[in-house]
């Protein structure tokens, strides 16, 4: 998906090739299980990167993981270089994102918003200012969020299936609600084993 990583990241991306993922996570804790797949959490408050380019999904997220991690890797105010950390949020542009307040609407034209995960304990005033422009430091509050899980490459299908999917397994739920639109997570390397690959379907609910 990035066409330059560091070195060090290589080296620390190897034992994600079989799905063994050692990178900082966001803080969550399941607060109930719809079934074996879906799953309410509830996540602490979070610093997200976040970039929305115009394009089809392949272009727009390449585009975008590239930039997002030039400014990890040192492209910013500090030239200091941080450590990655999965997931990888995606989402449609047009649609309401549900990752921070205000919400973001964009208006005309189609792309992808993609956001990196950053730290549980930071700041947007104590990161580093990214130097691209577009770039957006933002702090989620904490949310409630239903996730599917789904394995393989998350292509066009799997992410419409696994939509349907979510959105059915909470229609009729009694307790919560969808509040926001579906987006996607990816916490593993392009070159991982698709069988390992771990991908989610997430949408953000309220009580009923």
């Amino acid at each position: 998906m990035i066409s330059k990583l560091p070195f060090t990241e290589i080296l620390k991306s190897v034992p994600g090739f079989f799905g063994i993922r050692l990178e900082e996570q966001p803080k969550y804790e399941v607060i109930e299980a719809i079934d074996e797949d879906v799953e309410i959490r509830e996540y602490q408050p979070a610093l997200l990167a976040r970039l929305m380019v115009e394009g089809d999904h392949d272009k727009a997220v390449d585009e975008a993981f590239d930039r997002l991690a030039r400014y990890i890797f040192g492209d910013n105010s500090r030239n200091l270089r941080m450590s990655m950390t999965i997931p990888v949020q995606q989402h449609r542009e047009g649609e309401r994102l549900a990752m921070t307040s205000p919400v973001l609407q964009k208006q005309g034209g189609r792309g992808w918003t993609l956001a990196f995960f950053l730290s549980n304990d930071l700041y947007t005033s104590e990161a580093p200012r990214p130097n691209d422009p577009a770039i957006e430091l933002v702090h989620e509050p904490t949310r409630t969020i239903a996730a599917l899980r789904y394995r393989g490459n998350s292509s066009e299908d799997k992410r419409e299936q696994s939509r349907q999917r979510l959105l059915a397994a909470l229609a009729d739920h009694p307790r919560w609600r969808v509040d926001e639109d579906v987006f996607w997570a990816q916490y593993d390397a392009p070159f991982t084993l698709p069988f390992a690959k771990r991908n989610e379907a997430m949408v953000e609910v309220v009580p009923r």
